[in-house]
């Protein structure tokens, strides 16, 4: 094991150095466990899990090896600076505050280093050749899709990492998501009728509905809606159809709620379980996330930083042992619990707000075209599926936000059609 460990760190800072792009592949297909066969995480020494946490230092260190330094790309330094203060802060916090030790704070950091990724593409953007990266992305999209039909005919077969015996859970669908909207900016930009195209888009969203992460596919469904629609083909928002579209929805609502017998009485009695907290997932949800409100509670503002589970602060708090999801703060399903946890109100807001300020850049008329639009679409999701997701905390959201808002930097100077044909 130790002799696959240094190969693998020393592939990493290899290509890191010296194949920006390669390295950019290398870093995807590691997050998606090698497509199933090798999960990194399982590269452990002295009982702390190595694999992701030195890939991401590599890339982080990498960058001092960039040759023929150039200015950084317009709109990146900003969002380089939130990612050292998450970081930098996030340590330091439960340190000061001795909570917790510089080794038990740097282990419980190791999430949020996933945006080592966005720095690296943002200091080698120059070297990177993006036709391929998206191409990867695209390819990469269809296998993931492929592995949850393929479980439906043959379910041994399946990559052993994916394969759970009961269900398939590839890493990760959000990849699978972002494919969707590259291949609609061809939808977009060209009229497209070729029947393949639109057959890999089907393909792919249905994968996403049998992954069985309902946030994903709604917000997904909802965002390709928006994209292909909404706005015309000047990137002009359609009035005309955005009313039309209430009016057929308010329409279809009242005949549903006339014909459907019982409909009316089953969702106000729904409404009134979820405003009461009485619906059943929520009570289990908040019954769960017990531990995490009270310590929300004790630093609202500024929160605690990354705290391990094994440090003394830990103790303040009951906790059950039925699960690793009971016996610590982290938490990949409540992703505002996960960020209000570490960074507090104050904290968990701004980095929201400036993280969707980059993101959105797409929908700024300065910026605007097929491609940051298609991008800042697929970004949108990230506000709603953070409810049920940790997308600003975990590499599942963390590495295809870095892809697309990569893309967006490229592309947003772009004036022309003929400019778009030929990069694209």
């Amino acid at each position: 094991m130790i002799v696959v460990i240094l190969a693998f760190f020393g592939l990493s800072f290899l290509l890191a150095a010296n194949r920006p792009t390669s390295f950019v592949i290398f870093y995807v297909l590691a997050s998606t466990k090698f497509l199933g066969f090798v999960d990194p995480a399982q590269f452990i020494v002295g009982g702390i899990e190595l694999g992701y946490f030195v890939l991401n230092i590599i890339a982080i260190f990498s960058i001092f090896f960039k040759k023929n330094w150039v200015e950084l790309p317009e709109n990146s330094f900003g969002i380089i600076l939130l990612i050292t203060v998450m970081i930098v802060y996030g340590i330091l916090r439960p340190i000061l505050n001795e909570f917790s030790s510089v080794k038990q704070a740097f282990i419980a950091s190791k999430d949020v280093w996933n945006y080592a990724i966005f720095i690296y593409l943002i200091v080698y953007y120059d070297n990177l050749d993006l036709k391929v990266i998206i191409s990867v992305i695209k390819w990469l999209g269809i296998y993931l899709a492929a592995n949850y039909f393929v479980y439906l005919i043959v379910p041994n077969i399946i990559p052993p990492f994916y394969y759970n015996a009961t269900h398939v859970r590839t890493f990760f669908p959000t990849y699978i998501s972002l494919s969707i909207f590259l291949y609609l900016i061809e939808v977009k930009m060209f009229k497209l009728k070729d029947l393949k195209i639109y057959s890999l888009i089907l393909f792919q969203f249905l994968g996403i509905v049998l992954a069985g992460h309902s946030s994903l596919t709604i917000m997904t469904g909802g965002c390709i809606i928006l994209y292909l629609f909404v706005f015309d083909e000047n990137l002009a928002l359609k009035s005309d159809v955005i009313i039309k579209f209430f009016g057929f929805l308010l329409f279809g609502i009242s005949l549903a709620l006339i014909f459907i017998n019982g409909l009316y009485d089953s969702i106000v009695s729904d409404v009134n379980a979820f405003i009461n907290s009485e619906d059943l997932a929520l009570k289990t949800r908040d019954l769960y996330n017990k531990f995490r409100w009270d310590a929300i509670n004790k630093q609202k503002v500024f929160g605690h930083g990354y705290i391990h589970q094994s440090s003394k602060f830990m103790n303040q708090f009951k906790l059950s042992g039925t699960s690793a999801y009971m016996e610590r703060f982290t938490v990949i399903d409540s992703g505002y619990v996960d960020l209000l946890i570490k960074f507090g109100y104050l904290g968990a807001s701004l980095i929201v707000i400036v993280l969707n300020k980059y993101f959105f850049l797409g929908f700024y008329p300065k910026y605007k075209n097929h491609i940051t639009l298609a991008m800042s679409s697929f970004l949108l999701q990230y506000i709603l599926i953070s409810y049920t997701w940790s997308v600003y905390t975990f590499i599942h959201g963390i590495v295809p936000a870095g892809l697309a808002f990569y893309i967006i930097l490229m592309y947003k100077d772009i004036n022309t059609l003929e400019n778009e044909i030929k990069l694209i």
